[in-house]
């Protein structure tokens, strides 16, 4: 009998070890921390408050782009591209939001958006349907957007952190933002414009004639022979000619002088032109290409939401989201938005 229970104490000893290896930390599932301190600056970019924050992975510099402004916070996940282009984004196969904290709490309206999402649940998934798109994390852009109210709004400009755990590639990322500086920023952003000041006419001063002087006898004509120094050819719309006494070598000399001076000038002049119409054409080409990409972009997302929409037009239903695109609806669905 001593023998048999040694036996059965030490296989129950082998299988306890067992167990507590199998049930042990998944090291694969550890959360890596990004901090993006006081010593990366807020800065003001087309109305928002702009906080990149960088990471190296191999050969590449991940970008995790904070943008917010008076209506909505995004976190723009990027790749090689510092200035946050829409082009630049990674597209994610799967990117769920864990939680959005200010101060180590989670955000009021991150909590509402997982309590009022199409499948309620502890994490935000990919292209989860939310009420009225209050929260949209359209991963396959990289993109994770929170449109915000009053009260949101003023917890971000009274916070000292905001922290972001998301899971881009299976695995946590929690990224810190320090938010000393935001409140500055959106106070430039907020502020109310000046006043127009009309300004009075002054008041006309009055007239009061003058006496009429007595007419001075006229000078004899003293009649002198004028000549000209003439611009080239290619300036002589744009530069007067020269006029000087015909007989008169000093002057002559300093007329061809000025002469020389004003094409100088005007040669100056024309090629400040030109470079300035380069400049020109080179914005106006940059502006015609990023208004080519959000319109792509507006369409990839059209076509994202709009395959979403159809799954409940052909229920005969359309919520929220699908009002912006009842006009492709089938004309048997009914706007059922606020129902």
């Amino acid at each position: 009998m001593p023998k048999f229970l040694a036996m059965v104490i030490a296989c129950m000893s082998l299988f306890s070890g067992s167990y507590s290896v199998v049930a042990g930390p998944n090291p694969f599932k550890k959360t890596k921390n990004y901090n993006f301190n006081d010593s990366i600056a807020w800065y003001l970019k087309e109305s928002a408050a702009v906080k990149s924050g960088d990471v190296r992975e191999g050969s590449d510099a991940l970008y995790y782009h904070l943008n917010i402004n008076k209506d909505r916070l995004r976190l723009r996940l990027g790749k090689n591209d510092p200035s946050g282009e829409l082009e630049n984004t990674i597209n994610l196969s799967k990117m769920e939001i864990s939680d959005v904290l200010i101060d180590g709490r989670r955000m009021a309206r991150f909590q509402w958006c997982l309590d009022n999402q199409e499948r309620p649940g502890k994490k935000l998934k990919q292209n989860a349907v939310v009420i009225n798109d209050t929260c949209v994390n359209a991963g396959g852009g990289g993109d994770f957007i929170i449109n915000l109210d009053k009260a949101s709004l003023s917890s971000l400009k009274q916070a000292k952190k905001v922290e972001f755990i998301v899971e881009p590639y299976g695995r946590p990322v929690k990224l810190s933002y320090s938010m000393a500086g935001f409140a500055d920023i959106m106070a430039q952003i907020e502020k109310p414009a000046p006043p127009v000041i009309v300004k009075k006419p002054a008041p006309k001063p009055q007239i009061v004639a003058k006496p009429k002087p007595r007419p001075k006898p006229k000078p004899k004509k003293v009649v002198i022979e004028m000549c000209q120094a003439q611009p080239p050819a290619d300036f002589k719309n744009a530069i007067k000619a020269e006029t000087y006494p015909c007989k008169d070598t000093v002057k002559k000399a300093a007329a061809e002088k000025r002469m020389a001076s004003n094409v100088a000038k005007e040669k100056q002049k024309m090629a400040a032109e030109m470079e300035k119409l380069r400049k020109e054409q080179e914005i106006k080409q940059a502006s015609a290409e990023s208004i080519q990409r959000e319109k792509e972009w507006e369409q990839k997302q059209a076509a994202m939401w709009i395959s979403r929409c159809q799954k409940h037009w052909a229920k005969g239903v359309s919520p929220c989201y699908c009002e912006k695109y009842m006009d492709q609806a089938p004309s048997n669905v009914s706007n059922t938005c606020g129902r």
